[in-house]
């Protein structure tokens, strides 16, 4: 597998990370989630069908973290994706702040599986946020299937009103070498969210609006337009 320098960068980032959380005593939390659609940046992961999630983080007090997230995603990376995340969060008076390193792994895939490119990536990534707001950006040196420089940026707002929980983002993706996400699309798009939410018996549900600057004649014979996507989760 091709090292590059970002994946240097995770390497060494974990065993840090490794090394700081074996003195300190830890604290682990996780969750279970079943959603309609998988959408990763607006697009689905899993042709617009189901998918099963889980994730597990260890923390403690320092504001170092680590994080293993998984879905089940569309057969023609594997099957599944696996994320592995190791950061730091923290905050500043009424600023809170996290930066890290991720890596995006899809098990069972293999070069055949992306057009003859390895599927798997890294990236880092750091946000501020603030009175419900953040601002965050992304960035890998080599994305999916090999397809060069990319960088993502976003900004979210969310909030409470009468016990339902309101949100909405959008995202500006950007690739820099490949030319383009799709056959016959740009180097860059706009992904969009906005969702309502409420926890019901622990359970939290809820219903989101998802999709992309992508038109049909974009992607032509593909289902790419916004759709609706609930979601129900666990935490423990």
């Amino acid at each position: 597998m091709k090292l590059t320098k970002l994946s240097h960068a995770v390497i060494a980032a974990s065993l840090m990370t490794v090394g700081a959380m074996a003195h300190a005593e830890i604290t682990t939390s996780g969750s279970v989630a079943l959603t309609s659609d998988y959408k990763f940046r607006g697009i689905t992961q899993t042709s617009n069908s189901a998918a099963i999630q889980g994730s597990l983080t260890a923390s403690h007090d320092s504001g170092a973290y680590a994080t293993v997230w998984g879905s089940s995603v569309d057969g023609l990376v594997g099957g599944s994706e696996m994320d592995f995340m190791l950061g730091y969060a923290g905050e500043s008076g009424d600023i809170s702040y996290d930066v890290g390193v991720m890596r995006y792994a899809y098990p069972g895939a293999n070069s055949g599986n992306a057009g003859g490119a390895e599927p798997d990536y890294n990236e880092v990534y750091g946000s501020v946020a603030a009175y419900g707001a953040k601002l965050g950006v992304a960035y890998s040196d080599d994305y999916f299937a090999e397809t060069g420089k990319f960088s993502y940026v976003y900004a979210s707002y969310g909030t409470e009103v009468k016990g339902f929980g309101l949100a909405a983002s959008v995202g500006y993706n950007k690739l820099y070498d490949s030319g383009q996400f799709f056959a016959g699309t740009d180097d860059d798009y706009i992904d969009y969210k906005v969702a309502v939410s409420k926890e019901i018996e622990g359970i939290g549900l809820e219903v989101a609006y998802i999709g992309t600057d992508f038109s049909e004649s974009d992607l032509p014979g593909l289902s790419i337009d916004g759709s609706f996507v609930v979601t129900a989760s666990k935490s423990f």
